[in-house]
């Protein structure tokens, strides 16, 4: 069960490896993409729950992101013998952790967090966040990753990057304000501003969709050269010929789970530099623990200016890693993976095979 437009398309393929058939989180009525007032989705939790498609036929259900729905229709409306286990994937650990979201919205969030009868964790950050808001009082946590289409690894791992160049990418969609603070856009153009003041010669791609008045936002207040280096590209369609142009790829989000984005520009031999709260420094660490960066606009530019001060066989040295570290992140792996991890979390679940009844 997820929500929408649908599932990220990684996510979808692994609960497809386990066998899952898919539905709308809210498929009575309809909320999510909505502008809907509170009443009228607390109606959808309650009427959803109650009239789940074949509830009864079900021995698991898995949900995509962290919901109530799936709650209330555990408490009742299952059976005992029937479970729910939600699938984190997203930003919500972690702004439940740093406390983004309103106090009676965090509460109802931890309490439903404990109400399920399993956790699947996307990489290892997620795992610590919800150990962490959890703490003994929570179910069993399990940690799987995602991965990259082996025709899509393919083509990445032939991209010859510009080591030699001052081009430095992101690449991450809004359209708005919850999208940039969230990817940590804000901080990434901060960064830059800071870094261009000491090396006017570096530029900032930034791929994907935003609204016009965040970018205008974002910019305003830079200085004319900033302005000028730091360019918004909007929807890239091949995006290996931004890469091949890089000479880093910068991602310092604030609690992206493990951004697909992150581990094309690897494939692609684009050293990376992340935050310390984006998911992807699973795979960064074992590039260089200086490429991990404190979410702090001059530390992030300070970082920047080191790794362009390196020589230049030493950034070909953490390319080459950069790259080999990715090749390990495919769809088939994390697919394979995935299907060993719940089939340890169905027994654990007290079922005898993860092949036996309806998911």
């Amino acid at each position: 069960m997820h929500g929408r437009p649908g599932p990220h398309p990684q996510q979808g393929h692994l609960a497809e490896a386990v066998g899952g058939e898919f539905e709308f989180i809210d498929f009575k009525l309809r909320w999510l993409d909505r502008n809907r007032p509170r009443p009228y989705v607390i109606a959808s939790w309650v009427v959803c729950a109650a009239v789940s498609p074949d509830r009864k036929e079900y021995d698991l259900f898995l949900i995509d992101n962290l919901h109530v729905s799936p709650v209330l229709m555990k408490r009742l409306f299952l059976r005992d013998d029937q479970k729910i286990a939600v699938h984190l994937g997203s930003h919500t650990l972690y702004f439940l952790l740093s406390h983004y979201f309103s106090p009676p919205v965090e509460k109802l969030h931890l309490w439903a967090l404990r109400n399920y009868d399993a956790i699947i964790c996307e990489g290892q950050m997620a795992v610590e966040i919800a150990n962490r808001l959890l703490g003994k009082r929570r179910p069993p946590i399990y940690e799987t990753f995602i991965g990259l289409p082996s025709e899509r690894m393919q083509r990445l791992l032939r991209v010859q990057p510009d080591l030699e160049s001052r081009r430095i990418v992101f690449v991450g969609s809004g359209p708005g304000e919850f999208r940039m603070h969230y990817k940590g856009l804000d901080l990434m153009v901060e960064a830059m501003s800071i870094a261009l003041e000491t090396d006017p010669t570096m530029g900032f791609d930034v791929v994907g969709e935003w609204d016009e008045d965040i970018i205008e936002r974002l910019t305003a207040i830079r200085s004319p050269a900033a302005r000028e280096r730091i360019r918004f590209l909007g929807r890239v369609e091949a995006i290996t010929d931004v890469l091949e142009g890089a000479a880093l790829y910068l991602h310092c989000a604030r609690g992206d789970a493990t951004p697909t984005a992150a581990i094309e520009a690897m494939a692609a031999g684009v050293v990376p530099l992340v935050s310390e709260w984006t998911g992807a420094r699973q795979l960064v660490i074992d590039v260089c623990e200086k490429l991990i960066a404190p979410l702090d606009a001059a530390e992030i530019a300070a970082r920047i200016a080191w790794y362009f001060a390196l020589p230049s066989e030493e950034r070909q040295r953490l390319s080459e890693r950069t790259r080999y570290v990715a090749r390990g992140y495919t769809e088939d792996r994390a697919a394979e993976h995935y299907r060993a991890t719940f089939q340890a979390m169905y027994k654990e679940l007290g079922f005898v095979s993860a092949n036996s009844r309806r998911l």
